[in-house]
């Protein structure tokens, strides 16, 4: 699961008729910047950053000579036409929000198309020492999201659950941008692993523990713009995993890699906890430079949506909730691996 985006859709203003007079007397590029313009309103973009992305679509986007920068080229293009879908994408992906035309529709990945995985699994046994160390600290938390995105609403009134059955507790090292300092100090070493080995990192990454009878209900991600691994690390035997309309069984130590804009959902059988270390990485088809260009929109849209709901005082959003449940778990005895 992955929190979605931190606000409910908003309905769009229709334009004024001072606003349509206007319109009529801009040139044909004058009317595409300013459709581009609104799209970075969206994002919250600051006047430097707006200069810096005019330029980037001016060498680089608009750039046809190149691929380089094909997907975000095309991308743009649908946001311009407020057209929500690319050309090509697999059923499973309509209950993405995002999706970026021209990257590889494919559900589940192979390990071994990423030479660096194996390295990662070799550090199998220190990040899980890590791990089994966390029983006696704070920092677990239940996975909620804002009410709005669930169907679950529990007993504590904090936000909503998108797990049916046992519980979903995590321990977030990244989310989103925003590092735990707390959380990354009790686990130096994972976090020196993650940060040495994994290349393009999105920023994302947390311990994910899913207690005997937990059913994480299906759901798609925010964007195909990055994939996800999990490196299975306890308590594995009983669980399994749906990405698009494949099933798979982990196994302990072995990473397995999804596009996790497809529909998804996972369950736990098993008699005890498990737990995977989660992590997100930037689609192998984007170019460096595409991954600059959304990287920037990114941590943009976060900062400026984490300081709307701040000033709005809404509690009922992601920052808000992730906040409120991190007192939640005061001990890890009742719900920790047997």
């Amino acid at each position: 699961m992955e929190h979605q985006e931190n606000q409910p859709p908003n309905e769009v203003e229709a334009p004024s008729e001072e606003a349509k007079e206007v319109e009529k007397e801009l040139t044909d590029e004058e009317k595409l910047w300013k459709k581009i313009d609104e799209i970075l309103d969206k994002y919250y973009v600051n006047e430097f950053q707006r200069m810096a992305l005019h330029k980037f679509i001016k060498v680089k986007i608009s750039n046809t000579d190149t691929d380089e920068c094909e997907r975000a080229r095309e991308w743009l293009f649908l946001k311009v036409n407020g057209t929500k879908l690319p050309k090509e994408y697999h059923k499973r992906q309509l209950g993405c929000p995002d999706l970026v035309p021209g990257i590889t529709i494919k559900g589940w990945w192979e390990r071994e198309e990423f030479s660096w995985v194996s390295e990662l699994e070799e550090q199998f046994d220190v990040i899980k020492e890590e791990l089994m160390a966390l029983k006696t600290e704070t920092g677990f938390q239940p996975y909620r999201g804002p009410t709005w995105a669930g169907k679950i609403l529990p007993k504590d009134k904090i936000g909503s659950q998108s797990n049916e059955g046992g519980d979903w507790n995590v321990f977030y090292l990244f989310l989103h941008n925003m590092k735990f300092d707390e959380n990354c100090e009790k686990c130096p070493k994972t976090v020196e692993i993650i940060q040495n080995i994994v290349p393009r990192q999105y920023c994302h990454a947390f311990f994910s523990a899913l207690t005997p009878g937990a059913h994480v209900m299906e759901h798609n991600g925010p964007t195909n713009r990055k994939l996800r691994l999990h490196l299975p690390l306890v308590g594995v035997e009983g669980s399994k995993m749906r990405v698009g309309d494949e099933t798979k069984y982990p196994k302990e130590g072995e990473c397995i890699i999804f596009d996790d804009s497809f529909n998804h959902e996972a369950w736990h059988e098993g008699d005890t906890t498990r737990i995977v270390l989660i992590l997100d990485f930037w689609h192998p088809d984007l170019s460096d430079a595409e991954v600059k260009f959304f990287s920037l929109l990114q941590k943009s849209k976060l900062k400026g949506e984490k300081f709307l709901t701040e000033k709005s005082k809404n509690e009922d959003n992601l920052f808000s909730i992730v906040e409120k449940t991190k007192g939640l778990i005061q001990e890890n005895d009742s719900w920790w691996i047997t």
